[in-house]
């Protein structure tokens, strides 16, 4: 289309624009309204909480909307991370504070995937205590689409790769 048909059908048709790419990104457009403001998280003390402990332990979690092939290359460690956190030696509150913390920078800073090292809790009287803890606070976050055990280079059983949503 030449300048002349341009003027010529923006005059026929008031208050359409030309469009400067045929392309649609509709992924943007189908969120674009579901995006809302809302009020801070208030975090609730984890001892208090029973339905948190009441809720069954995964070995990985993936957003039902994640593409098989993303999944995948989740789990073969093929995303390599852009940041991680260590929690090693950390009591509970303080960890899920730390990695509230870590999270909120990490999507500041627009990363996409994560490792949090929690330990295998070789050193536990009984079972593990900070696996289980952050990997059922990070299922209850909407910001992060997956988490899976790491591959043996990043920590294997004792590491978590954690997905998280582009902002």
């Amino acid at each position: 289309m030449n300048d002349d048909d341009d003027s010529e059908f923006a005059r026929l048709i008031p208050g359409v624009k030309r469009l400067q790419t045929d392309r649609i990104n509709q992924f943007r457009q189908r969120n674009r309204n579901k995006i809302t403001p809302t009020a801070p998280r208030q975090e609730t003390a984890i001892e208090d909480d029973a339905t948190f402990w009441a809720a069954p332990q995964r070995d990985t979690y993936f957003n039902s909307g994640l593409q098989k092939k993303l999944q995948r290359r989740i789990r073969q460690g093929l995303i390599r991370p852009e940041a991680s956190l260590d929690l090693h030696g950390c009591r509970q509150q303080e960890a899920l504070q730390m990695l509230q913390h870590f999270l909120a920078d990490a999507l500041q800073q627009q990363m996409r995937m994560i490792v949090i090292i929690h330990g295998q809790g070789y050193r536990s009287q009984n079972d593990a205590i900070l696996k289980p803890l952050v990997q059922r606070w990070l299922t209850g976050r909407p910001e992060v689409l997956a988490w899976c055990p790491a591959q043996p280079r990043d920590g294997a059983a004792g590491a978590s790769y954690v997905y998280l949503r582009s902002g």
